[in-house]
């Protein structure tokens, strides 16, 4: 026991030390304009840091046989989980989605008065789809919609409620395998009224990501690590954030590995194929991006092309952060008009996903799974590193593992009223904001 602490410690310090490290280069390349923005992006890191601290033991832990959180009581549920109550689900997500179609229309007829009809309105759910940034297979797939439309745009449409509302169900069922239905139907109320949530009504990848990536998170629980690798590798050619399941994947298999040799389990043949088809299966993830890079260099002529823009200015560490919080800065020194608005609709709405993300990775500890801790933990230097800090709000909604932590760790109903409500009301002013041009959101 003596040992392993002295290895945490030793880990945790490695972490740290990176990170001051990576963040004083930054501070050199990219001095911050003002105070604030040097305290701000400060605090963030330090906020990373402390988060890492607390997944390093759950790792080590994992690696010892043990998953910390389902020591938890009282969570868990055993009645199945049926296709029935999924079906249940999956149509509400629709419905739910169908409801948004008169609720633009009303709010942009409040806000600019007649400009068209109803369903020229709901252009500005379709226009988000731009061929030369998107991956592959979400192009690919919404196009089998085009049977029932006949138009490549509504197809790509009626692909993402439907990528959606399976997304959901399969979120719903994930979660259910460790927790309660409660926390369960928690979850996916929260990641339906997440203020950016509302972009998954658009022609976006989002909705189909999310799908693949909870459908890896489930296998990886089940511990089916070929059709894990699988969806991971639908996951790569749908999202450039597809690449970061390999962490969780990796570990999670090594900890089996390693579990299994403490246990002097004995090794059969059969044994050893199964294992050597589950090793084989991970390298569908490189794969994966392998293909991507392909598809690129044949279409736009680069290979790095669509990895460049998901990235940004890749290696730039706390670079985007300073950045952003520099040009909150500037515009929080220009007071009204169109300035003020743009501050709180997406500067703002970016730090709040930052700081939501920040605290969700230190809650984490025994709360949910390792291997979801640890695509938290990888996820949000993602984010900082490649300067696209204005993505952030789209990175966390689509990374499930931090709303499951926030619906696992709420432990009194008037809590939950309370975040549903503040959700909610984030909700409906971000819809105001997105439909009055407010939010800079880019697809």
């Amino acid at each position: 026991m003596r040992r392993r602490n002295i290895l945490e410690l030793c880990i945790q310090i490695s972490v740290l030390t990176v990170l001051a490290t990576l963040y004083g280069l930054s501070l050199l390349s990219d001095p911050p304009r003002y105070v604030e923005s040097l305290v701000i992006s400060a605090a963030f890191v330090v906020l990373f840091g402390a988060g890492c601290i607390r997944v390093v033991p759950m790792l080590m832990t994992m690696l010892m046989g043990e998953e910390p959180h389902l020591h938890r009581e009282g969570d868990r549920t055993f009645r199945r989980c049926g296709t029935r109550e999924l079906f249940k689900l999956f149509l509400i997500v629709l419905l739910v989605r169908l409801l948004e179609f008169p609720l633009t229309y009303i709010v942009h007829y409040a806000l600019f008065g007649y400009t068209g009809t109803f369903f020229e309105i709901q252009r500005l759910w379709l226009d988000f789809y731009h061929a030369e940034t998107a991956f592959p297979l979400y192009g690919y797939l919404s196009n089998i919609f085009w049977i029932v439309t006949v138009n490549f745009n509504h197809a790509r449409f009626l692909g993402s409620y439907f990528f959606t509302a399976l997304a959901v169900a399969a979120l719903y069922y994930l979660v259910q395998l460790d927790f309660d239905r409660r926390i369960a139907r928690r979850t996916v109320r929260y990641f339906l009224i997440m203020p950016y949530a509302l972009t998954l009504m658009g022609t976006v990848p989002d909705g189909l990501f999310v799908l693949f990536s909870v459908l890896t998170l489930l296998f990886l629980r089940k511990n089916k690590y070929p059709l894990a690798n699988l969806f991971a590798f639908l996951a790569v050619l749908t999202h450039a954030l597809g690449a970061l399941l390999f962490f969780p994947v990796l570990f999670t298999y090594a900890s089996y590995l390693i579990g299994n040799v403490r246990l002097n389990r004995e090794v059969g043949n059969r044994y050893i194929l199964r294992q050597i088809l589950n090793t084989l299966s991970i390298l569908l993830i490189p794969l994966g991006v392998g293909l991507v890079m392909l598809y690129s260099k044949l279409r736009f002529g680069d290979a790095m092309s669509l990895y460049s823009i998901a990235l940004g200015t890749a290696g730039e560490t706390g670079g985007g952060l300073i950045a952003w919080s520099d040009s909150t800065m500037a515009l929080l020194r220009t007071v009204g008009g169109h300035s003020t608005a743009l501050l709180f609709g997406t500067y703002l709405a970016q730090f709040a996903y930052l700081l939501f993300a920040g605290i969700m990775l230190l809650l984490t500890s025994k709360t949910i799974p390792t291997a979801f801790a640890l695509l938290m933990a990888v996820t949000l230097p993602m984010i900082v590193m490649t300067g696209h800090v204005s993505d952030a709000a789209r990175v966390v909604t689509m990374t499930v593992p931090f709303v499951i932590t926030l619906a696992a760790r709420i432990r009194r109903r008037w809590v939950d009223v309370l975040i549903t409500a503040v959700l909610g009301a984030g909700w409906i002013a971000y819809f105001f904001a997105f439909i009055a041009g407010y939010t800079g959101v880019s697809l």
